[in-house]
């Protein structure tokens, strides 16, 4: 396929439904990173207040790096049935297996180590995987977990009491990566070094199907091949259907699952170290995490045209080398958000809406490819620079964090969840009309108490008391007896005074 990058045109920023600034997808994100020198660490974000990430834990737990993370799918709350994070494994060079809960900040609670002859164990993934789904749609909860190791076994394991339930022969030279389909039912694994992409029947726990990918060289004979980066599943391909991508070196595939046809198959400049789906209304996307900085969306498409609509959301380093610049994962949420990390230890939830509503007015408009992007004259400038107040950017940066002074990120996470419903507002009218009438009748009930008492002690203190005439008379004399007599001593000490 060809890639046409589109040009990055001004126009004023159209309030839609993809807006981030007041109706994001999701309320809550859940980020966890693994580092070169064997530390666990996580950030929350709430995307209904400062919209910061806040770390919440940040410990050693392997002797070495920390080669592979992964979240489980818990169980839906049955009271809610809202998805929650399950459990997060972390695989280390150690050959050691750990869990970890969220609910208590990480601290291990549990610990596996892998047999001597399987290597390290290098990739991991859940089966059933973790699910965005709403609260409507609840995901099954993972129960059993994939790991991949240096020497190329592919070991499944029971999630509850983490036995061994297959070993599978895997690659040779290694296993690269793992994808597990969100049914849980097959997964497909990637070489390091022998170049196939194979499909597991879990369910029966044997292979189901063998696919090569190109060789990258060929010299004596002999056929070397890139180590496939990442694996990802989309739920539904443009038609409709189910579909998956993988990438290796500098290339990207996007194939169909139905009938094996690629929607995607494109050369990038640099190496793409990882990807991720980007679905939402506007169709699918691809969005690629590379080693020269850069971070492309390119669209996904079902069509007779050997042509695909791309751009670049961010542009790569200028030089030979990006450096601390190089992004090395990419994972994504929903409704176009992606959370990154670089070479820098930086980690940054984005949204990518501006750059798929960039590629989509391209197609609308016939817009030109990206060597027309600096304009033809003067007249073009003028207006850019005119617009540039009301010009809409392709990648709007939510918040970014550096883990440290700049640890080495070997692996990434994330998570999000929505506690409220936000699909007609109903919901929280009325509990906010429930929290009115309760404080309104604890104000009723308030006033009724002040009332009561007030009438008790009007009651006790001016009620009317009735006094004998004779006994009134004596008390009047007594009170101008004492007065009289208050006022001789007055005198009496007025007297003294003078005389002195």
């Amino acid at each position: 396929f060809l890639v046409v990058f589109c040009r990055r045109v001004s126009h004023p920023k159209q309030q839609t439904a993809m807006e981030s600034d007041s109706s994001a997808p999701f309320d809550k994100v859940v980020v966890a990173v693994g580092t070169y020198d064997g530390v666990l660490a996580g950030w929350d974000l709430e995307m209904t207040k400062k919209k910061k990430f806040k770390i919440s834990f940040a410990t050693p737990v392997h002797e070495g790096s920390v080669r592979s993370i992964v979240i489980a799918q818990r169980n839906a709350d049955t009271a809610s049935n809202i998805p929650q994070p399950g459990a997060l494994l972390s695989c280390g060079y150690d050959e050691v297996l750990r869990t970890h809960d969220f609910s208590k900040k990480i601290n291990s609670t549990g610990e596996v180590r892998t047999p001597a002859e399987f290597g390290t164990p290098v990739c991991s993934a859940f089966a059933p995987p973790l699910s965005f789904e709403t609260h409507n749609n609840p995901a099954p909860g993972s129960t059993h977990c994939l790991i991949g190791f240096s020497e190329g076994k592919l070991v499944l394991y029971k999630k509850k009491d983490w036995s061994v339930q297959h070993v599978l022969a895997g690659h040779d030279g290694g296993i690269s990566c793992i994808s597990v389909h969100p049914s849980g039912k097959i997964c497909l694994t990637g070489g390091e070094s022998d170049g196939k992409l194979k499909l597991w029947d879990l369910t029966k726990g044997r292979l189901a199907f063998v696919s090569k990918i190109n060789p990258f060289q060929a010299k004596g004979g002999r056929t070397s091949y890139d180590a496939v980066s990442n694996i990802v599943w989309a739920d539904k391909a443009p038609d409709g259907n189910e579909a998956y991508a993988f990438c290796y070196g500098n290339h990207i595939t996007v194939r169909h699952v139905a009938n094996g046809k690629d929607l995607l198959d494109v050369d990038l400049p640099s190496k793409v170290n990882e990807i991720c789906f980007l679905s939402v209304d506007a169709g699918l996307f691809v969005a690629a995490a590379c080693n020269d900085g850069s971070l492309p969306v390119l669209t996904v498409e079902d069509g007779t045209s050997e042509e695909r609509r791309a751009i670049m959301a961010i542009e790569p380093v200028d030089g030979p080398i990006a450096g601390e610049e190089r992004f090395k994962c990419i994972k994504s949420l929903v409704g176009g958000y992606v959370v990154t990390a670089n070479s820098a230890g930086v980690i940054s939830l984005m949204e990518l809406n501006g750059a798929i509503r960039m590629i989509t007015s391209n197609q609308e408009e016939g817009g030109e490819p990206n060597e027309g992007r600096n304009g033809n004259g003067d007249n073009n400038d003028d207006e850019e620079e005119e617009e540039e107040e009301e010009e809409e950017l392709a990648v709007d940066i939510v918040d970014g964090v550096q883990l440290g002074t700049g640890a080495r990120i070997t692996c990434l996470e994330a998570w999000c969840c929505s506690s409220v419903e936000k699909d007609d507002g109903s919901g929280a009218e009325d509990e906010r009309k429930e929290l009115d009438e309760e404080s309104t009748k604890k104000e009723t009930t308030r006033n009724e108490k002040e009332k009561k008492h007030h009438r008790s002690d009007k009651h006790s203190h001016t009620g009317k008391v009735t006094i004998e005439d004779d006994a009134l008379k004596r008390a009047r004399e007594l009170v101008a007896s004492a007065k009289k007599i208050q006022t001789r001593k007055e005198r009496k000490k007025k007297k003294q005074k003078r005389s002195r």
